[in-house]
């Protein structure tokens, strides 16, 4: 079975340790997985091209499963929903208003650009909130495939991501998140140019991540980890052939 040797990074804060933590972990890459977290539409466009696209594109060519999941926040624009309730206080958002926003046609599919669209064989699941997992049957489709880890790209990280990665580890995925993919829009009081994730927001989540629900690696870790696998996959091919 071809296996994925890819470096990763965690956060210590016990004596004496109070930093990074780095390795290598060897992941069976039938039992690996690539979630793209709501991708969609043209938010965070320089991440995505610049990132995500590259990191997809080596799942792909790695034989990596791959799965989508997108909002349909439409399917809880009711009246009395609490969400609308915050939201209409901290976004200025009204339920009317917003329910009137998610009215699609039938038929309706979240827009991709083309780098980033699902293929035929790449399941696309909507989510009502924040998690991937919640009412979905991510879980089922995952589970039918023996996937043990998940590697995570995608937005918001202090909102759909996280809450889509906090519940795949309480259904005991391994969770990698590949941290220059994901990324949340700072207020103006948090951006910090001398900080390399940009400002405070990401910084935190970041570190929340790599402290209580996996690991994070990077894109060009990731890629450099798939491209070692071809050597290995085509000798097992060779085999199959032969035999």
């Amino acid at each position: 079975m071809p296996t994925l040797h890819l470096p990763v990074r965690y956060y210590r804060d016990f004596a004496p340790h109070y930093d990074y933590a780095y390795e290598t972990l060897s992941l069976p890459l039938e039992r690996t997985a690539f979630l793209v977290v709501d991708v969609n539409g043209t938010f965070y466009a320089a991440t995505t091209e610049r990132a995500i696209v590259p990191a997809l594109r080596a799942a792909r060519g790695a034989g990596m499963h791959v799965s989508f999941v997108h909002n349909d926040l439409r399917l809880v624009a009711d009246e009395g929903n609490i969400v609308f309730e915050i939201w209409g206080k901290t976004k200025g958002l009204t339920p009317e208003g917003y329910r009137k926003a998610q009215l699609h046609p039938p038929g309706w599919a979240p827009e991709y650009v083309d780098a980033v669209r699902p293929l035929p064989n790449e399941p696309d699941f909507p989510k009502w909130g924040w998690s991937g997992f919640r009412d979905t049957f991510l879980d089922q489709h995952l589970r039918a495939l023996d996937i043990r880890t998940l590697i995570c790209v995608g937005y918001s990280v202090r909102a759909c991501f996280y809450g889509t990665i906090i519940d795949a580890v309480y259904r005991n995925y391994r969770v990698i998140a590949l941290r220059d993919c994901v990324e949340a829009p700072e207020m103006p009081d948090t951006k910090d140019a001398s900080l390399p994730e940009g400002g405070w927001i990401n910084r935190i989540m970041v570190r929340q991540i790599e402290h209580l629900i996996g690991y994070t690696s990077t894109s060009g870790e990731f890629i450099e980890a798939c491209k070692a696998l071809q050597p290995a996959m085509a000798v097992e091919g060779n085999g199959k052939a032969r035999r």
